[in-house]
């Protein structure tokens, strides 16, 4: 029975996927009864998406030589509403560029707002290594978390926690725009190639690791889609330094 099979290399990683396509219905599988509403269904479906996308430019563009810096506010300093917010962010970039500029960094960034249900507002972002002492004055709104990001190269529970924080505000009067985390234009975009498989089998399960490479086990995720109505199988393989 026809599946696609997609891999995707970021960086490191090397994600794969297995699923079955309306447009190469399998003849002998039966879809599974649908039981959720389209809203929601379509909810799980795009954050699942964003998941995987962030997760992808993330690995293919940053590195254990890099950064994750949340700047936070004070109490008192915290922006009146959405558009201050968004001004006081749009100076800090400016005021990071210059920095980036100076040093002769190529400033790569990734960022993300939070505001908590008591209105506490945070600024989450991943940029290009730099000494630290050189950003340390630029957020005079309150303190600043900075962070070396780890060497594994594969930044999934950071993407998801991305997300998570977008999740926050997304769809609300406080939401800083409608997409769930801003870019610079300079990041790689990785590319998933698709191919169809002709098989009399159903997609493989058994998860081959080649020597230099380790599965990323949390990355496992299988079910059955919320609109074909046919399973899939998702894993990520990371190479070894």
């Amino acid at each position: 029975m026809p599946y696609i099979k997609g891999t995707c290399r970021a960086g490191r990683t090397k994600e794969y996927c297995f699923y079955y396509s309306p447009r190469y219905h399998p003849p002998k599988m039966g879809r599974s009864p649908w039981t959720g509403s389209t809203s929601e269904a379509q909810k799980r479906v795009n954050r699942r998406q964003a998941e995987r996308q962030l997760t992808r430019k993330m690995n293919a563009n940053f590195s254990g030589n890099d950064l994750y810096v949340t700047f936070h506010y004070r109490k008192e300093d915290r922006p009146k509403d959405r558009e201050e917010m968004r001004r006081q962010i749009r100076r800090l970039l400016d005021k990071l560029r210059r920095i980036y500029s100076r040093a002769k960094i190529k400033f790569k960034y990734i960022w993300v707002a939070e505001i908590g249900s008591r209105g506490a507002a945070h600024l989450h972002m991943v940029m290009s290594g730099i000494d630290i002492g050189l950003i340390k004055k630029v957020w005079p709104y309150g303190h600043i978390n900075i962070q070396p990001l780890d060497d594994t190269g594969q930044y999934r529970k950071l993407a998801e926690y991305f997300i998570k924080y977008s999740d926050r505000t997304m769809g609300t009067d406080q939401a800083l725009q409608g997409k769930r985390y801003n870019c610079s234009r300079n990041l790689v975009t990785p590319k998933e190639k698709k191919r169809v498989v002709t098989s009399r089998k159903e997609y493989p399960v058994q998860i081959k690791v080649p020597a230099g490479w380790y599965l990323d086990k949390e990355s496992i995720r299988s079910g059955i889609h919320e609109f074909t109505g046919y399973p899939y199988f998702y894993y990520t393989l990371v190479q070894l330094e």
